[in-house]
């Protein structure tokens, strides 16, 4: 298709713009395989979603794999490209937020303009995905996830200024990461798990060490803003992480 026929949509397949294409420096993903948190492969990139505005990539357009949509149907996936990460060698793309059990709830795309509809529903299920992901979350902790992503849904009728200015739309953050996928299983280079894991031993073992000094407290909240200004984690899951160094 040509140029003009998307004159007036807000995000464009990058395939039917014959004007553009990947820079030269970042890989070409279309044909890697996308594997989950588990290990497991979810299907396959076949186009990148464009913000011709912005001259940003929004979106990995992912063919998922239809067994787990239990049709003969295919099924379209738009993953925003910032929760997504690199493995240059194994030519995978890893998605931390997304796993063989939770990809059949994912929003799928049904082709045609990008509703806001469907970016929000994108959005939140990968929220609710991330919350139920992290280690000693409880129930009260998922309510609070609830109650944000409620307030969050304020929409106005146009896609807000702001709503791209996330980690989870950093395309930079997609491009400089690199990870290795052997034998199905991930092993990552960021440092999110390893902290994520320090806290959750440190809430495991709570009862045999007492309560935690204020100074580990503190340690920990400083580890936690230096992942959250690097994009390692979101601004969600550094309030619940910093709630639970805090015992509260």
């Amino acid at each position: 298709m040509k140029n003009e026929d998307f004159r007036n949509e807000r995000l464009v397949p990058l395939s039917a713009m014959k004007d553009y294409k990947v820079a030269k420096d970042n890989p070409d993903v279309l044909g890697w395989r996308v594997v989950g948190a588990d290990g497991e492969s979810l299907g396959m990139v076949r186009d990148l979603i464009f913000d011709p505005a912005a001259m940003k990539v929004r979106y990995l357009a992912v063919l998922a794999d239809r067994r787990f949509f239990n049709t003969g149907d295919d099924q379209r996936l738009l993953v925003p490209i910032g929760v997504a990460a690199l493995d240059k060698k194994g030519k995978k793309v890893f998605v931390s937020a997304i796993d063989s059990n939770s990809v059949s709830s994912y929003p799928v795309y049904a082709g045609g303009p990008i509703s806001e509809d469907y970016e929000y529903a994108v959005r939140d299920s990968l929220h609710r995905n991330q919350r139920d992901a992290m280690p000693g979350t409880t129930t009260e902790h998922r309510a609070e996830f609830d109650e944000a992503l409620h307030e969050q849904k304020v929409r106005s009728g146009n896609m807000p200024s702001d709503f791209y200015n996330d980690a989870s739309f950093d395309e930079d953050r997609f491009y400089t990461s690199d990870q290795e996928v052997y034998r199905e299983k991930i092993y990552s280079t960021r440092d999110y798990d390893e902290t994520v894991a320090d806290t959750s031993t440190t809430d495991l073992h709570h009862e045999d060490r007492g309560p935690k000094s204020v100074e580990d407290s503190i340690s920990t909240i400083e580890r936690l803003e230096h992942l959250r200004e690097k994009g390692s984690i979101t601004q969600e899951e550094f309030i619940l992480l910093k709630k639970r160094a805090l015992d509260l």
